[in-house]
């Protein structure tokens, strides 16, 4: 065989591939030993000296892939929220199809199983959430967030009631996924023997919300 041959093939075949996959796999690494270590001593007590510690890596390398703790917290973050807008706009559709016949009772169901089960998918969530809470910058992507799943579910209710206004949607939508979010953390402090009644009542009670507006303004307007 051409040794040049021989080598120019090895060569080709030995790409950028393996190096972005080990990339990737000390990416995942690092969110996961941080995650573990969040969960186990809080936001404020785990250090990134720690976390390269714990990850196998040396310092220098780490802060090559996130710059300060609270990117890990970011990339965690925008994560969560992507998922939660992947899955909502795939139930969107549904409703909007009527083919299916589906109404935004459906989305706001969604919304909260959504939130519970990626919020209890690790125990370091409940401390994430914290940070987005008290960081400005993650707090402006909470926000853009938020107003995206507004969007999509007052889409949603326009869609069933083409009557209502769209300021009045975006109104009862936003009443809607604000209620859902802010008790959907209160139930995360619960005993999980005790969120199985009080996501029922969660979503009845949004229910009740949904259609009591719903008709109030259709009888405003008849």
């Amino acid at each position: 065989m051409d040794k040049s041959l021989s080598s120019t093939s090895q060569k080709t075949r030995r790409p950028r591939e393996p190096k972005q996959q080990r990339s990737q796999e000390r990416f995942e690494a690092i969110i996961k030993v941080a995650l573990d270590l969040i969960a186990a001593n809080g936001y404020e007590g785990v250090s990134m000296r720690e976390i390269a510690r714990e990850s196998g890596l040396p310092i220098a390398s780490l802060y090559m892939y996130f710059p300060t703790k609270l990117s890990i917290v970011k990339e965690v973050w925008q994560r969560y929220t992507n998922r939660v807008g992947e899955h909502l706009e795939k139930d969107l559709q549904k409703i909007v199809d009527p083919a299916h016949q589906a109404d935004a009772g459906l989305l706001i169901e969604r919304l909260i199983d959504l939130m519970l089960e990626i919020q209890t998918s690790h125990p370091a969530f409940i401390e994430v959430w914290g940070c987005v809470a008290a960081a400005p910058e993650l707090r402006e992507l909470n926000l853009a967030d938020t107003l995206r799943s507004v969007e999509m579910m007052a889409t949603a209710i326009r869609s069933g009631n083409p009557a209502i206004e769209e300021e009045q949607a975006e109104g009862l939508a936003m009443v809607l996924c604000e209620g859902a979010s802010s008790v959907a953390k209160l139930i995360l402090t619960l005993s999980p023997q005790e969120r199985p009644a009080r996501v029922k009542q969660l979503k009845r009670s949004l229910h009740f919300i949904y259609n009591a507006t719903r008709e109030a303004i259709n009888d405003q307007q008849s």
